[in-house]
């Protein structure tokens, strides 16, 4: 996931290294065009609502990028690229921030219905947060809560939208999926006014149903389509849906910009251990799962018939502590800490595949970024880099403890890697007192995650480009803080670090939380993850991104011949 939602998806530093690039896409005869083209991949489409926690999985960013497609998209260096053919913005004045966005004329749904000023005012009305706590639930509220009510009147296609003090990442607002079909949510809410109108009055009663269906009504059981709800503004509409199996796109017929260059797009659901084999049998023609030792064998293998990319992901694996049952006591989490075997599983089960891989100390930067000694030497992480079982005794004063450790378990697509991280965890901090419970599900990361289930919970965040952005996985009663975490000076640091425009002032606020977090052992980061992409003979246009985007991030362009 999380994106994840995260995806659960948000803010890191500038500067990481991608891996080296397909070539291909960049010699690619653009007036080329295939009928069709399969994807392998593991974590399958569940909601088309991006923006809950719930719905905020890179399994659902992967299908919305070329559906519900922003203004800009992270491209593989990291960097921010306007998305001209839904419209362009630009900043048109510093005191107070104020950004005009234009809406393509030519811009509609999918359904025919036009795209503007009233998508704008839901999406702002939906995530800032002023509809209150029993209002619109998102993931997040972060550069949407600084914002005014953006002015424009119905129909317009220019929207503009000013802050109520300066917001260092106003350029990367109203991205992929942040911009909801408006007249759908109105439709199934009852609504007779506009949202221009109930963005004046956004706790009103009329507002229930609407705010219901936004909570719940695009969360989606496996193979259950709803066409009629769940229109296009991209290069592609959700054609089918065949339950853990695939998921069908199709070029989208009401699309004004540049036609993609391949007509069926089909993500098939296969585990990362099956992949290797399905694209050396051509039954898929593009994969890019997490790297696992024997996967990496598998495509080694293949030698010439396939072309494998390889470089860091924006992405880190960790564990997360639940502050509601035994983790609340900051000694026994100190004790969990001395006894986590995080050197060994980065020996035993990454350096395999990435030789240079170390045990990461930072939430916010990553081995492969330039920012990341710094972190790394202060932040607070180092102490708890070895195993010391007699601290952790020590600690747990003969305590023994029966600890949850939940994670994104399926036994049809098994994260092999994960499992073995728990056998290592089990084993270790089982010498200290700890009985360490495997309470992983397939659906931990949609369920048991989002509420709180868990003693700690073991998963991989995703991170922007962006050095802002992580606040509501850490600050007092985020979004995705399903770990109860609270600590009012991380929450200042933030505030302090949005309003922050120079980079060198927002790494410098980073390492400060970094240094709390540390402090509190709220989170133990354990490594960077390697980004891997396989592609048969053939195959142009798709190129790794190892950002919150994933590979999908330039679909349209995606083709075979």
């Amino acid at each position: 996931m999380i994106a994840g939602a995260l995806l659960i998806v948000t803010g890191c530093t500038s500067g990481s290294r991608p891996g080296r690039s397909n070539d291909a896409s960049e010699t690619a005869d653009r007036a080329s065009v295939s009928s069709s083209f399969v994807w392998g991949y593991e974590r399958e489409f569940s909601s088309y609502n991006l923006n809950t926690v719930e719905g905020s999985t890179v399994g659902n960013i992967i299908v919305l990028n070329g559906v519900q497609p922003g203004f800009y998209v992270f491209g593989p260096d990291g960097s921010v690229i306007p998305r001209g053919e839904l419209g362009t913005y630009e900043k048109i004045s510093d005191r107070p921030l104020t950004v005009r966005y234009r809406f393509n004329d030519k811009a509609v749904w999918s359904d025919g219905a036009p795209m503007g000023c009233e998508d704008m005012v839901f999406a702002w009305l939906s995530n800032s947060g002023v509809t209150g706590p029993k209002g619109f639930a998102v993931g997040g509220t972060t550069g949407y809560e600084e914002m005014e009510k953006p002015r424009c009147a119905p129909g317009d296609k220019v929207v503009t939208i000013t802050y109520r003090r300066p917001y260092a990442d106003w350029s990367t607002q109203f991205g992929v999926a942040k911009i909801l079909p408006s007249h759908v949510v109105a439709r199934q809410g009852g609504l007779t006014r506009s949202w221009v109108e109930y963005a004046d009055t956004p706790r009103s009663p009329e507002l229930a149903e609407a705010i219901r269906f936004f909570n719940r009504g695009w969360s989606l059981e496996p193979g259950t389509l709803k066409k009629e709800i769940m229109p296009s503004s991209g290069p592609y509409v959700i054609d089918s849906w065949a339950a853990h199996q695939s998921i069908t796109l199709k070029a989208n017929p009401k699309w004004w910009g540049k036609p993609p260059r391949t007509e069926t797009v089909v993500i098939r659901y296969l585990a990362g251990s099956a992949q290797a084999q399905a694209l050396q049998n051509g039954e898929i023609h593009a994969m890019s799962p997490e790297p696992q030792v024997d996967l990496m064998r598998q495509l080694e293998a293949l030698g010439d018939s396939v072309q494998v990319t390889t470089g860091a992901a924006f992405q880190y694996e960790h564990l997360d502590f639940g502050f509601g049952g035994i983790f609340k006591d900051r000694t026994v989490r100190e004790a969990f800490a001395r006894c986590l075997p995080r050197q060994g599983i980065v020996d035993a089960l990454v350096r395999p595949v990435n030789p240079d891989a170390v045990v990461q100390q930072s939430r916010f930067v990553l081995p492969s970024q330039p920012a990341y000694s710094r972190f790394r030497d202060s932040a607070g992480g180092e102490k708890y880099a070895s195993v010391d079982i007699a601290e952790a005794k020590r600690l747990l004063a003969g305590q023994t403890p029966t600890i949850r450790l939940g994670w994104d378990k399926n036994a049809a697509a098994l994260n092999k890697r994960r499992a073995d991280t728990l056998l290592l965890i089990q084993e270790s901090c089982g010498k200290a007192g700890f009985d360490v419970i495997d309470a992983g599900t397939p659906t931990f990361m949609d369920k048991e995650w989002v509420a709180g289930n868990y003693d700690v919970a073991l998963f991989s965040w995703t991170l922007d480009a962006t050095t802002v952005g992580q606040n509501d996985r850490f600050q007092t009663n985020g979004g995705l803080n399903t770990m109860g975490y609270s600590n009012a000076g991380v929450d200042e640091l933030f505030r302090r670090q949005t309003a922050e425009l120079g980079t060198a002032g927002q790494v410098a606020i980073a390492e400060q939380i970094d240094s709390l977090l540390w402090k509190d052992l709220a989170t133990i980061p354990l490594f960077a993850l390697p980004g891997v992409l396989a592609t048969a003979k053939g195959v142009t246009g798709v190129r790794y991104n190892p950002t919150v985007m994933n590979l999908t991030w330039n679909i349209a362009e995606w083709s075979r011949s």
